[in-house]
């Protein structure tokens, strides 16, 4: 469309030009850029910028022009809608536009990141915020001109823990542009839609993403960016989302669970997901944490085979002519030659280029003049580490200008180097480490030469990121100083202290624990290799495997816990008193996982290591009672117990929450024993009232002692005082430990138990299959509870007439209490007789009489075994 003319319905002027530009605090550039590509496209313009002379009248020239020009571009800005004057202008053509019938136009670029309101909102044809490849820009110019709106889609709603736009992001729209293609040409289908970014550290993955994760977040349901150093990291990130997704999943205490539930309900979004997993070491990390449907999986690692699991998008340096332009824009000056040498020497590296460019812009040093300083160091390191030396020279220079600046930067800067490095919370940095008067001076210093960013928790709360390679190589100038084992000394100390202690039953310290937790999980790495550090590194994984354990994460918790206890031996010795409660609380894990024998070994050691004297001798006891009852050695648990009881008595007084749930086990204890239930539920009342006074009715711990006493008063027949009793310790862990927790299954299995009792085997039945599936995922299918409620669920399908459904359930509960209780045990001999029910059913009577037998059963009363 060239320069036609039509006649203008408003004015006796025909329109000689297709388009006028108007800004207002727009950067004329833009104007001039507008002007050039639609120019090139064969249109004419008038840009008020140069076209209207400075010694015209700027009002009447305005005026000629508005009705000389077909359409209207306004390249809008805050400053372009507060104004009175361009309002006035825009108004006065759509004014004339009106009675144009189509043919004149309000063309709208937005040029500023703002968010307009009024006529404004609904006339955005274009958007070059955050566009900076040439060609995008220049599409959107033309597609905006011609009517074809190319508003970029806004962020959605869940945009979550994307590191901030790089501004000065060059030199990859390529790659961006192929990474955006990718899942469409991968070889890998079916499967999923993973993509591995691989390349150097420092080449620039992480940027790629995040760029891509801003670029095009609006062609997402929701974008979501997980750090992936560890399984553990991405697995706590992701049971986060899940948290996003469904409040309830946020209530899980179980975060693998939670994780998979939430990745599952992707696949309900009609638009996909983007996930991105930041710095993953293996395929190993990600395993069983990438939706088949549902979501596209971004990875960044230095893994470079994939194996066929991912498309692969290998990263390498700049190209020279954008790690020159890079450096200048960056900089802020204008020294191509100057430049290009500096690139060279960086090898292209683009975190290298970042932080140099930052140190010239800084303090106003040339290219040629910080190479010279460069050099030097570079030539000292060894040969063959022209990567790594460019890497460590950047960044020693950034740290010195940082250290001269204050002199608190270089000690703060080497604690920040030994943890996690996104969000790292600020209040872990006490006096100890950098006092308050010098911490904000310190921090300014080392974000000014870009060493850090400010960041912010979960809960808004102050933080800083900074990148893996900054860490490295503070690190490894604390090394060459003979300064990095007292770091990791004083490092681990601190986060020990911070770590909550109380985590494992109260779950109201888990937030601050899943913001400590990757930090727990990369010192961790460096603990064994320094002695110094035994001792506090011992207590840190002990508070953090604490943790794992109240939110029934077995695997992880054992691992923290052995490794606290090998710590523990090699700095205390293994008959410590802190050695001693390490192994007590390994033991409560392998009892919680239904790991009986292994159990009972370790509290055994707790309790030679720790001795009658240990203050926590109370709770060894208690702990190995517990075996005990739950391997159905109610006369060997019932002493423990006292014992327990009447140490708890001696060190907090009866009035404690730790004697309240010591008075719980042992009314279980005696609830197993025939005629002993008043005395249970006289311990019960008491430990309800003490933890009532103390702690509330609503707390965890409470459900806990009324769950027993629900149970008791099962067992008793005295079911209407049971029910509500059960279902408010249902409907308590369900708050507090989340729906898949299993002391949730067992609570579960203890209601469906009552309603079988009573008559409403329909309500008991999916109960019974919840609990086992939650028993199932969390510490798999075998263990005496699960066997009970196979055994349960058999009673039910025997009195509904399904006697070979009864039949598969019962013999997966015999086989269950076969490996786990001796055959006299009560829940053996039950499965026994209801297996041999479920014979006598199928007329299979010989073999009912077999297993009666075997089990010491007495024949049926009313018929025999052929029936």
């Amino acid at each position: 469309m060239a320069n036609t003319t039509i006649d203008d319905p408003g004015s006796n002027e025909a329109i000689q030009v297709d388009y006028f530009v108007s800004r207002r605090g727009a950067d004329a550039v833009v104007a001039q850029e507008v002007a050039n590509v639609l120019m090139d496209a064969g249109y004419t313009i008038i840009v008020q910028d140069f076209d209207i002379p400075h010694t015209a009248n700027f009002i009447v020239a305005m005026h000629h022009a508005l009705k000389r020009c077909r359409h209207l571009i306004v390249l809008l800005t805050r400053d372009y809608d507060q104004s009175d004057f361009t309002l006035a202008e825009v108004a006065n053509f759509l004014a004339v536009a009106a009675r144009a019938q189509g043919e004149r136009r309000l063309v709208v670029l937005r040029v500023d990141d703002y968010e307009p309101e009024g006529i404004f909102a609904g006339i955005v044809f274009g958007d070059l915020v955050g566009v900076v490849e040439p060609q995008e820009r220049k599409l959107r110019i033309i597609a905006a001109a011609e009517g074809r709106s190319t508003t970029a889609p806004r962020r959605p709603k869940l945009f979550e823990n994307i590191p901030p736009r790089d501004r000065n992001f060059a030199g990859r729209d390529s790659r961006l542009a192929d990474l955006h293609a990718m899942p469409l040409d991968s070889d890998v289908q079916p499967g999923p839609s993973q993509t591995a970014i691989h390349g150097l550290g420092g080449i620039g993955k992480t940027s790629l993403a995040a760029e891509y994760a801003h670029r095009y977040a609006g062609q997402y349901a929701g974008v979501w960016w997980a750090p992936a150093e560890q399984r553990t990291l991405l697995v706590a990130s992701l049971a986060a989302l899940a948290g996003r997704l469904d409040p309830q999943l946020g209530a899980e205490a179980d975060q693998e669970k939670a994780a998979k539930a939430g990745l599952a309900r992707l696949s309900r979004s009609v638009m996909p997901f983007l996930l991105i997993y930041d710095n993953v070491e293996s395929p190993e990390t990600t395993r069983d944490l990438v939706p088949s449907v549902g979501a596209r999986v971004l990875v960044t690692t230095r893994w470079t085979d994939w194996g066929g699991q991912a498309a692969e998008l290998k990263l390498d340096v700049l190209g020279n002519d954008a790690a020159t332009a890079f450096l200048q824009k960056r900089a802020g000056r204008n020294d191509m030659p100057g430049a290009k040498r500096l690139a060279a020497v960086l090898g292209q590296l683009p975190l290298a280029l970042d932080h140099a460019a930052t140190y010239c812009k800084l303090t106003a040093t040339g290219f040629d003049a910080y190479l010279e300083k460069i050099d030097a160091r570079i030539a000292r390191a060894p040969k063959g580490a022209a990567y790594a030396a460019s890497i460590a020279a950047t960044f020693g220079m950034a740290i010195e200008k940082a250290a001269a600046e204050h002199k608190a930067a270089e000690t703060l800067l080497g604690f920040l180097a030994f943890l996690a490095p996104e969000r790292i919370p600020l209040d872990l940095v006490d006096d100890d480490i950098v006092n308050e008067d010098d911490r904000a001076e310190a921090l300014m210093a080392l974000s000014a030469v870009s060493l850090v960013e400010h960041d912010a928790l979960e809960d808004g709360g102050p933080a800083v990121t900074l990148h893996r390679l900054v860490q490295a190589a503070m690190r490894a100038r604390l090394a060459d100083g003979g300064a990095a084992a007292a770091m990791v000394g004083r490092t681990t100390s601190r986060l020990s202290e911070a770590f909550p202690q109380e985590a494992y039953q109260e779950p109201k310290y888990w937030p601050r624990c899943a913001a400590l937790l990757p930090h727990v999980m990369v010192l961790r790495e460096r603990l064994s290799g320094e002695p110094g550090s035994w001792q506090a590194g011992g207590e840190l994984l002990h508070r953090a495997g604490g943790y794992l354990l109240g939110r029934a994460a077995f695997g992880e918790a054992e691992r923290l816990l052995r490794e606290s206890i090998s710590l523990g031996e090699k700095s205390l010795g293994g008959d410590h008193p802190k050695v001693a409660g390490r192994l007590n609380d390994l033991g409560l894990l392998l009892w919680e996982a239904k790991r009986f024998a292994e159990a009972e070994s370790i509290l055994r050691r707790a309790i030679a290591a720790g001795g009658t004297t240990h203050p926590e001798i109370g709770s060894f006891l208690n702990n190995l009672g517990l075996v005990f009852q739950a391997t159905g050695r109610f006369a060997e648990a019932e002493p423990l117990y006292r014992e327990s009881v009447a140490f708890g008595e001696q060190v907090f007084g009866r009035e404690h929450e730790e004697v309240a749930i010591r008075l719980n086990n042992l009314a279980g204890a005696l609830m197993m024993q025939a005629g002993r239930n008043a005395e249970a539920e006289q311990l019960l009342r008491e430990a309800i009232a003490i933890d009532e006074r103390i702690l509330g009715r609503g707390h965890a711990k409470v459900a806990v002692l009324l769950a027993t006493l629900g149970n008791l008063f099962a067992s008793a027949h005295r079911y209407e005082e049971a029910e509500p009793l059960l279902r408010e310790a249902l409907m308590l862990g369900q708050n507090t430990l989340g729906t898949e927790h299993p002391r949730v299954g067992n609570r579960l299995y203890f209601l469906a138990q009552l309603l079988h009792a009573t008559g409403r085997s329909g309500e008991a039945e999916p109960l019974l299959r919840d609990a086992i599936a939650i028993w199932q995922k969390a510490v798999g299918p075998e263990f005496t509870d699960a066997g009970r409620a196979h055994e349960t669920l058999a009673q039910i399908m025997l009195k509904t007439d399904r006697p070979d459904e009864a039949l598969a359930e019962v013999q997966t509960a015999l086989a269950i209490h076969d490996k786990t209780l001796r055959p006299e045990h009560p829940h053996a001999k039950a499965s026994a007789r209801t297996c041999a029910d479920a014979l006598a059913a199928l007329g299979r009577g010989d073999e009912a009489a077999t297993l009666r037998a075997r089990y010491g059963l007495a024949a049926p009363a009313t018929t025999d075994e052929q029936g």
